[in-house]
């Protein structure tokens, strides 16, 4: 198959459901910005080569907002990434599992930046964003924790606050598959768990998720960001963005780790 037919299928495939969530951003320290619920609607036509989504923000009963995006695939289905209309510079890139980002492609130097990693599992998604300002430096973090069965999940949590840490320091074994941005889905490889970087902020979030991120990205050193979501005691996902000295966006990496037994 035609890679960005894939790319585009592994969206439709897995992400065209009524997600139920909650949204809470938090400061570059950690502490809780706001939070409110949320509804991403995703809608195809038939033969799902159309796509409108719906993003609806519950801030309060009197305060709700809106807003929509149409997608095709003879326009938004590139072959290095799905183009978000948002903006020119941001792409999406899609495992079939719906393992996913939307990222800015390019790091520019005056410009913000930023990202949102997606996992999925079962009838699950959670995403994480990244928020830089026009000076690199880390504007907010967000968690977004959704369900597809309704709300409230079954599944999430009702907590917003940060943890000061959490024991990640397990014998995780996995692999790990990585997209490029001309769509290369590589073979799994085996993996192992390692949360250390230097010069990064990592932030434990409620339900499991973590982020590392640097705490200044700027053009000329190469960078990534990473989160991570522990599911049960026993598995565990990653999603990595890596991107050049140039701050170019250089690939998407999915970890799936088991406590080895």
């Amino acid at each position: 198959m035609d890679l960005k037919v894939q790319n585009w299928k592994n969206f439709t495939d897995q992400h065209l459901y009524d997600w139920h969530g909650v949204w809470t951003r938090y400061t570059p320290t950690g502490e809780v910005l706001g939070s409110f619920r949320s509804l991403r609607r995703f809608e195809g036509n038939s033969d799902q080569t159309e796509v409108y989504q719906l993003n609806r923000y519950m801030y309060a009963e009197d305060n709700i907002k809106e807003e929509s995006w149409n997608y095709n695939q003879s326009e938004h289905s590139l072959s290095d990434g799905m183009f978000h209309p948002q903006t020119n510079l941001m792409r999406g890139y899609f495992f079939p599992s719906g393992h996913a980002t939307w990222t800015m492609t390019q790091l520019q130097s005056g410009s913000g930046f930023g990202l949102e990693l997606f996992f999925r599992y079962q009838h699950l998604r959670h995403s994480v964003g990244i928020v830089y300002d026009d000076q690199g430096n880390l504007m907010r973090t967000a968690n977004i924790r959704e369900d597809s069965d309704g709300y409230p999940s079954s599944f999430w949590s009702r907590k917003l606050e940060q943890v000061s840490s959490r024991n990640l320091n397990k014998h995780w074994q996995g692999t790990a598959t990585t997209i490029t941005p001309n769509l290369q889905i590589s073979d799994p490889v085996v993996t192992q768990f390692n949360w250390d970087k230097e010069d990064h902020k990592i932030f434990y979030l409620p339900d499991g998720v973590s982020i590392s991120c640097p705490e200044k990205v700027t053009v000329g050193t190469s960078f990534c960001c990473m989160a991570n979501w522990l599911i049960n005691e026993q598995e565990m996902q990653e999603l990595i963005a890596d991107y050049d000295a140039s701050g170019n966006f250089q690939s998407l990496t999915l970890k799936r780790y088991n406590l080895e037994q």
